[in-house]
């Protein structure tokens, strides 16, 4: 075990960091930034805590470009269609991650009961 100093440890000043919307990444597309910048415009100002957070958004503006792009050629080109389809899936799936979409929960289904006998059937 070590020695004990002989002098007490200080206490570190804090300082409050104010809280700011994140940047869109140098190497984004103007495109992409503008969506970036729209989506976290929209959304609370700690809403991307964290780097994965980012991360994740940065692939959904990747993704929903591609996506727009495919859309402009599958209207030339019917054979696009398919990849449209696969590109709209992973939208969808990195939009729902990010909490972006209006996803409301299923509400529970309706179970159909059978009203009690009124006499138990032995008896009748």
């Amino acid at each position: 075990m070590p020695e004990p100093s002989p002098h007490p440890p200080r206490a570190a000043r804090l300082r409050v960091v104010e809280a700011r919307r994140p940047d869109p990444p140098d190497d984004m597309s103007p495109r992409e930034a503008a969506l970036w910048n729209a989506i976290v415009a929209a959304r609370p100002v700690n809403w991307i805590n964290n780097p994965g957070a980012a991360f994740t958004l940065r692939l959904y503006c990747q993704a929903a470009i591609i996506g727009e792009d495919l859309c402009r050629r599958a209207s030339r080109d019917v054979a696009f269609i398919p990849k449209v389809n696969r590109q709209t899936n992973t939208v969808l799936r990195l939009g729902k991650e990010l909490g972006l979409l209006p996803i409301k929960p299923r509400p529970p289904r309706l179970r159909v009961t059978r009203a009690p006998h009124t006499t138990p059937p032995w008896s009748a």
